[in-house]
């Protein structure tokens, strides 16, 4: 091959490497707005890195700078069972990786072997070495103006990486941070929410059983079993058991919650619920003391109706409903529960209408109700409506939530309306899995 050719092949290597390039952006660019998780925009970016750079691993680590840590967050290899894996870690301190961050720059590495010579102690060489990589191009990874990690890049060929890679990574650094950025903050914040649902859960297990001790204990007072108490002292004791009794609703509330935000809410369903003898009157039961002292009575209309579902989770939510309305209704009025099996027509996938038969829940009271603009709030986390009549009602805020995250684990839905000042109706319904007849079958 003459000058002159050797001068064209040389562009013409020159212009497909730069179209390359120009692919890999556009693909970066596509993964911001992706809504990807950070394991899916890396899947992307090994695809894509593979046309501009040699490897057989790649590897991404963030640093912790509150413990110091370097942790593989993703890695992918040509190895079945990588040595460093997900999981892996190395303290940045004192290791060839902390002047990578430090200054930005990307580092080569092109013979492992006779860079162990060197840095004996440098335990991710030596293991990536047992894995068989021979050459590594370290790469920062940054988020604005803050190095947060490196991506690796590790071939199996000695000598594999030379200034021109470490050029292109620089080329499309701006880019690439960006994409990792934009998930690994996401991935952050889905993890700083198991951590404090685990926390959330920690503490409100360990409150649990002293808080029951202690109403036990009250209730033992009150009772006489160590003596005949004063109408002072079973006024106080009385006083201390309705606060134990109120502490433990609210740690079994925050105990659902922790739960649901974990994702790990335990729904154990049946094919069959009575939801009459299972979940209402139970409830009823439970209640009817509080009803009484407020000089409300509990009146109600009941279908039998069985359902698919968890019995225990529903009565939860029947509880809160049937709590609420006694809580905020107004004094010597009646609550009305009702139990109907309902139809509702719903669209399957395929655009087809259906007649679905549903259980449908209503619990009404009489009382202040709430304004049409506060129904938004009405099931979000710690939301309660506040209102003069309302003074010195206690509660966590988070039964309607937990409620509504029940109810669609059950397929259905939960609602209220209201007329403010005069009545509010909490209803959900959930389905009765029938087999419902094609609309066209159903007469109007």
């Amino acid at each position: 091959m003459n000058e002159s050719e050797t001068h064209i092949q040389d562009d013409l290597t020159a212009r497909l490497h730069e179209a390359a390039v120009q692919m890999v952006l556009e693909d970066l660019k596509h993964l911001w707005f992706s809504g990807k998780s950070l394991f899916e925009v890396l899947d992307v970016v090994y695809e894509t890195m593979r046309r501009i750079i040699p490897f057989d691993r790649m590897s991404v680590a963030f640093h912790n700078e509150e413990t110091g840590v370097v942790t593989w967050r993703w890695v992918r290899s040509q190895q079945p069972v990588p040595v460093i894996d997900t999981g892996y870690w190395s303290v940045l301190k004192g290791s060839s990786l902390e002047p990578v961050l430090r200054t930005g720059r990307p580092r080569i590495i092109n013979d492992y072997e006779r860079y162990l010579v060197d840095h004996p102690d440098e335990k991710p060489s030596r293991d990536a070495l047992r894995e068989g990589i021979r050459s590594n191009l370290t790469c920062p990874l940054r988020a604005g103006s803050r190095f947060i990690g490196f991506l690796f890049f590790g071939s199996r060929q000695p000598n594999a990486y030379d200034p021109s890679h470490v050029n292109v990574f620089l080329a499309i650094a701006d880019s690439l941070s960006l994409a990792v950025e934009k998930v690994k903050y996401i991935d952050d914040l889905a993890q700083a929410k198991r951590n404090y649902a685990q926390i959330l859960y920690f503490v409100a297990h360990e409150l649990k059983a002293p808080l029951a001790s202690i109403a036990t204990i009250g209730s033992t007072l009150t009772e006489g079993y160590v003596g005949k108490l004063t109408p002072q002292q079973t006024e106080k004791v009385q006083r201390m058991i309705a606060n134990s009794n109120y502490l433990i609703n609210l740690v079994r509330d925050y105990l659902d919650l922790s739960q649901i935000e974990s994702g790990e809410l335990r729904f154990n369903s049946s094919p069959a619920v009575d939801l009459v003898g299972d979940v209402i009157r139970p409830m009823i039961e439970v209640q009817a003391p509080a009803a009484k002292a407020r000089g409300m009575s509990i009146e109600t209309d009941l279908e039998y109706l069985v359902a698919p579902g968890d019995a225990t989770l529903l009565r939860v939510v029947f509880s809160n409903l049937l709590g609420n309305a006694i809580r905020y209704g107004r004094e010597h009025t009646a609550i009305a529960v009702r139990l109907v099996r309902r139809a509702f027509f719903d669209y399957t996938d395929s655009g087809e209408r259906m007649r679905q038969y549903w259980a449908l829940c209503l619990v009404r009271n009489d009382g202040v109700g709430f304004a049409p603009e506060q129904k938004q709030q009405l099931f979000a986390r710690f939301q309660r409506l506040h209102h003069p009549e309302h003074k010195g009602v206690t509660g966590s805020g988070l039964g309607l939530y937990i409620s509504r995250q029940i109810i669609l684990k059950h397929g259905g839905e939960i609602t209220a309306d209201s007329e403010p000042g005069k009545w509010a109706e909490f209803r959900f319904r959930i389905p009765l899995r029938q087999e419902a007849p094609r609309a066209e079958e159903v007469s109007s």
